[in-house]
Formats: structure tokens, C-alpha cells, sequence
């Protein structure tokens, strides 16, 4: 029988490959445009290092929590403290996105 911690760690992992996929492509590759709430009028240069270097943090730190409950098991503060800095990160994306903090 397989551990529970073995396969949710598995879970958090591919999940965090699964982010780092469309945040490769935005901040590596420039395309600002996949993300979905990416305004035209903001400047796609800016969009793709603001919201893709956070969208990279987001898949970094979920395989980083992966990683944490395959070696050490399940911790609820570290949940927590994973499920708040998704939310953080994922609204800062779309703030960038949107053109937060940017101007011409």
C-alpha cells in the first residue's frame, strides 16, 4: 500500500510542473497573450516579466511544497501557508497582467 503523503506529495509536484508549463511560456517565451486576463493596451514585454516571473514562483513554490510532504509528510501550517501564497501570487499575476505598476 502506497503512503498518503507519497501520493499527494506526487499530486503537488505535477501539479507545480503542470503551472510551470504556461509560465515558461510566458516569461521565457513572450507570450503574454496566454494569459488570461492580459490587457492589450499594457505592454507584453512588461506583462511577460511581471506576471510570468510570478507565475514561475507559483509552480516553484507548489513542487517546492511537494517535495516538503514526500520528505517530511503532511504539516496543515504548510498547507496553509501554500494555499495563502498561491492566492497572493495568483492575484498578483493578474494585477500585472492587467498592467498593475505599469506606465507608458
Amino acid at each position: 500500500m502506497v503512503d498518503a503523503n507519497v501520493l499527494l506529495g506526487g499530486f503537488w509536484i505535477i501539479l507545480g510542473i503542470i503551472i510551470l508549463i504556461p509560465a515558461y511560456l510566458i516569461a521565457i517565451q513572450g507570450r503574454a497573450d496566454l494569459h488570461v486576463h492580459y490587457d492589450d493596451s499594457v505592454d507584453p514585454a512588461y506583462v511577460s516579466r511581471r506576471a510570468g516571473a510570478t507565475a514561475l514562483l507559483m509552480g516553484f513554490v507548489t513542487i517546492g511544497y511537494g517535495i516538503y510532504q514526500l520528505v517530511v509528510g503532511y504539516s496543515f501550517l504548510a498547507l496553509s501557508g501554500l494555499l495563502l501564497t498561491l492566492l497572493v501570487l495568483s492575484t498578483l499575476t493578474r494585477r500585472f497582467a492587467q498592467g498593475w505598476g505599469y506606465s507608458e
